[in-house]
């Protein structure tokens, strides 16, 4: 070895003993240290081939082609309460810091794709990374929740907002790092320490040659991982605390500012300072040395803050201390040509399906994935379905609403049977259909998203009517839980019974 390899072997063994054992004083062993190796190696090989993210409207269609056998695993590792608020229906409950222990892991199928979701994707792509080192196929939910729903309640007040997250900072260009100098002062240059670890002397690395795969049966490397992510370390770190800590005057504190960009787009904007080094690139031996290792925290930057942040946790994993910048430089600039065009857009890239409540039961486990079909249904092509004159292909509408309201106004040939809380009894349930579908109606389609999640988790085929009777008509009377968008006025049945389409009257206002 030489002694530039020498130095980058001894900082990673010292880094990882500290973290993920503790601060103990004694003497650490080979085979201890062979712990580096194993993470190291399939590190390099995961950013090689890196996972991609997906996109809600593509898990959307997958879930509803009609076509179970290609249906993901769906894993949110929100937090509890979060996740009983809403989450993608058939999704299971582990959150992040536990989810590397052997009876955790042991919930997840090694046979087929898992879908990882959080609240913004930046928690869910450093989980993506180290469930791939572990052996497993697993893809990042891009946007996570925010991705799959506007309400505001179910993603927790997550969203991107440009107003406030966005900002104007400088900027330096060119393939240089640059510096801060005129603005915040001097950025850390890479240190790296010469330091021998007490018992990691010599040749721990395994030769080139040697291939260690990614394994579930790899206790250690699970275990590894598991430490990785219970040190403490904040996931992300947001713009504008990055900012007051380059102005805080004390230079002393500055973090080592990475940049996983493209060359190009780097060259074209990027935080001053910042060392610039691809994600597929970042763990040769050549590229680690650039990096330091005692122990300063490096903040990694991408556009939006999901390769980042699988940057972050192999970074950790192999002994650095690495946040990722949340957002990506999409919250340091609002310059378009440096952020590439890749920062979250809320009209493009939210949508409205249709999202379970509850906490996770393992009992569930069993039908609740039989049920990953749940979907919305917009009221116009309820509407266009309904009078096509073939009442053949007709639904069956199903109304969740109280009796009072259901009599005041309703869709025609809709029946109902009082609220959710009386439809799941053997007399009304026995009263649907297997048969054909059920569109499930209630006043704004959050009540009748959970009565449709549970009645798909029974075998039916059901569906939620996007926005409910708000969104079928705009008489204030018929749907008093309305907001402020363009209504259509669908004609209603009134009275106890369901009516047919020629007794149907316009909801006018």
């Amino acid at each position: 070895m030489t002694n530039k390899e020498d130095k980058i072997l001894a900082a990673v063994c010292v880094v990882l003993l500290i973290s993920s054992i503790g601060f103990f004083s004694f003497v650490k062993s080979t085979e201890e240290c062979e712990v580096v190796s194993e993470a190291l190696d399939a590190t390099r090989q995961y950013t090689a081939g890196i996972a991609t993210n997906m996109k809600a409207d593509v898990l959307y269609d997958l879930l509803n082609d009609n076509d179970a056998t290609n249906n993901p695993f769906i894993l949110s590792i929100r937090k509890v309460e979060h996740y009983a608020l809403g989450h993608i229906p058939g999704a299971i409950n582990i959150p992040l810091n536990t989810l590397f222990t052997e009876e955790n892991l042991a919930k997840l199928p090694t046979d087929k794709q898992i879908v990882v979701y959080c609240y913004t994707g930046h928690t869910a792509s450093q989980a993506t990374a180290l469930l791939n080192l572990n052996g497993y196929n697993a893809v990042c939910l891009t946007w996570g929740m925010c991705s799959w729903t506007t309400d505001s309640t179910v993603t927790a007040g997550k969203y991107y907002n440009g107003t406030t997250a966005g900002h104007d900072y400088p900027v330096g260009s060119g393939t240089e790092p640059g510096s801060m100098t005129t603005v915040v002062g001097n950025i850390i240059l890479p240190r790296i320490i010469s330091l021998t670890p007490l018992g990691c002397g010599g040749d721990t690395e395994p030769p080139a040659d040697v291939v260690i795969a990614p394994s579930t049966d790899s206790d250690s490397l699970r275990e590894t991982t598991y430490l990785s992510l219970n040190q403490g370390k904040s996931a992300v770190m947001k713009a504008a605390d990055l900012y007051e800590n380059f102005n805080d005057g004390d230079s002393s504190n500055d973090p080592f500012v990475l940049s996983v960009r493209k060359v190009e787009h780097y060259a074209l904007g990027h935080i001053p300072g910042a060392v610039n080094i691809g994600i597929a690139n970042l763990f040769t031996k050549e590229n680690l040395a650039k990096l330091p290792g005692n122990d300063q925290q490096i903040v990694v930057v991408c556009y939006t803050g999901h390769t980042a942040s699988q940057a972050t946790a192999l970074l950790n994993l192999n002994g650095y201390n690495a946040t990722a910048l949340m957002w990506g430089m999409c919250s340091w600039t609002t310059d378009a040509e440096i952020t590439a065009g890749k920062c979250f857009n809320k009209t493009a890239a939210c949508h409205d399906y249709s999202f379970a409540t509850g906490i996770w039961d393992e009992e569930m486990r069993g039908t609740i994935h039989d049920s990953l079909g749940t979907s919305v249904k917009l009221a116009s092509n309820l509407y266009d379905n309904l009078y096509d004159g073939d009442t053949s292909n007709d639904p069956f509408v199903l109304s969740i609403r109280s009796s009072a309201d259901y009599e005041l106004g309703h869709i025609p040939g809709a029946v109902n049977y009082g609220g959710i809380t009386s439809l799941f009894t053997d007399e009304n349930l026995a009263k649907l259909p297997y048969s054909n579908q059920i569109v499930v109606v209630c006043y704004t389609g959050h009540t009748a998203s959970q009565a449709t999640a549970l009645l798909n988790a029974l075998g039916f085929n059901a569906t939620a009517l996007k926005w409910g009777m708000c969104g079928w008509c705009a008489n204030t009377t018929i749907a008093p839980k309305g907001f402020t968008r363009t209504t259509p006025n669908y004609p209603i049945c009134t009275g106890a019974e369901p009516g047919t389409i020629d007794e149907a009257a316009e909801a006018t206002l």
